[in-house]
């Protein structure tokens, strides 16, 4: 099978990138011809805001070459990830006219929020989630902080929402997690268009002991992550384990911390493999977020090493988390819970033991690279793809 798979790169790296490229890997192993149709959000500093807009509204340049790579190398799907700006939904439309069916990941919420978080001032908002036009993001500047940006964002979101180009466009969603599909079904897309494909972990590397003796927070430093509740926790409520923080982004509490408090360090980011070992080597991975996560790859990440995580009892994460099982779930945002939980790991080895083998096998039961794949040809065949046998497959059963 051949695929065309597009992706516009974040300039902060993230899970999203993660996922694509983990994709076109996975896909590549398992026999399939993949090409790949990129863009960078670097892109961006290079142009005026009036271009920039424009190229989120419709990519003309994309779509021509779109067609260009469609009509060389005639792929069986174009299977887009992140599209948002610098491609944009351009892309469904050179696919549809060539008779190339479209499988759309939806891995934030853009679709109908323009910061694609569900998150304002310190809580989740859902205040757009069921607009024709996302106002209340542009009346409070949700963009970037700025109504202007927030109304282009919007009103891109409406043209495509409402001339039919995510409805017509797209043959068949898919979305991490069974709670973010029910987001996207109550801001009301076609439930039966849109499937569940979970994250997963590859290479996988099998459990670890989880004797490094600290614990470990991994992800974008932005107050949606949780980090005022992590620099909180560590600055005011001293849990028993030292802190390693692994990510991109601007946390002024967390580096005057760090500059404080030699038990806290700030690593930045750091490649895929090393960080799963750090995560590995944790006592817990901590998952503090306090938005709609559509999943959170890194609870992934942490299962696939039989790491406990302690996470926000929100969203996604309510259910990801099987609270005193996998890890801990705390009330979102609440400092003293999260190093009271921190705390509860520490003094009870045998319980952290048991902890590691159900997340573990919790790993083995839903997030292997052999079941997402699975799960991912159901929904190429869902789209109208004729699947076949690859011509080859690397198979790596995990194992507890």
């Amino acid at each position: 099978m051949k695929i065309l798979a597009c992706h516009n790169y974040y300039q902060c790296w993230g899970g999203e990138d993660v996922s694509f490229e983990a994709d076109v890997q996975m896909l590549r192993d398992y026999g399939h011809e993949v090409i790949t149709l990129t863009r960078d959000n670097a892109e961006i500093d290079r142009m005026s805001r009036g271009r920039a807009a424009r190229k989120s509204l419709w990519n003309h340049e994309t779509e021509a070459e779109a067609r260009e790579v469609i009509r060389k190398h005639r792929p069986d799907v174009l299977h887009c990830n992140n599209l948002f700006p610098m491609i944009s939904p351009s892309v469904h439309r050179a696919a549809k006219e060539a008779g190339v069916p479209v499988v759309q990941a939806l891995r934030n919420y853009r679709y109908f929020c323009p910061t694609a978080t569900l998150y304002r001032n310190g809580r989740v908002c859902t205040d757009c989630v069921k607009k024709a036009i996302a106002y209340p993001a542009v009346m409070h500047g949700c963009y970037r902080g700025s109504k202007l940006g927030s109304a282009v964002v919007a009103g891109v979101n409406a043209y495509h929402r409402y001339s039919g180009n995510w409805r017509v466009g797209v043959d068949a969603y898919f979305t991490p997690s069974a709670f973010a599909k029910s987001v996207f079904v109550d801001a009301g897309m076609n439930a039966t268009r849109l499937h569940v494909r979970t994250n997963f972990v590859y290479p996988d590397e099998g459990p670890s002991d989880g004797g490094g003796g600290y614990a470990v927070f991994v992800g974008r430093l932005s107050r949606e992550k949780g980090t005022e509740t992590l620099a909180e926790a560590w600055e005011q409520h001293k849990p028993a384990l030292p802190l390693k923080v692994v990510g991109g982004g601007d946390s002024p509490r967390l580096a005057r911390l760090a500059k404080q408090d030699p038990r806290v360090e700030l690593l930045g980011l750091k490649p895929l493999q090393e960080t799963v070992d750090l995560i590995g080597a944790a006592e817990c991975l901590i998952f503090s977020s306090r938005w709609y996560e559509t999943f959170g790859r890194t609870i992934a990440e942490a299962y696939s090493r039989g790491t406990p995580v302690i996470a926000s009892d929100l969203g996604v994460m309510s259910t990801a988390v099987r609270d005193g099982q996998t890890g801990l779930l705390i009330p979102p945002g609440d400092s003293r819970a999260l190093a009271d939980a921190v705390n509860r790991l520490a003094a009870n080895p045998s319980g952290t033991l048991r902890m590691r083998q159900l997340a573990r096998q919790h790993f083995v039961d839903e997030f292997t690279r052999e079941r997402s794949y699975e799960q991912l040809m159901r929904v190429y065949q869902a789209a109208g793809v004729a699947l076949c046998a690859p011509e080859s497959a690397a198979h790596h059963p995990a194992s507890i």
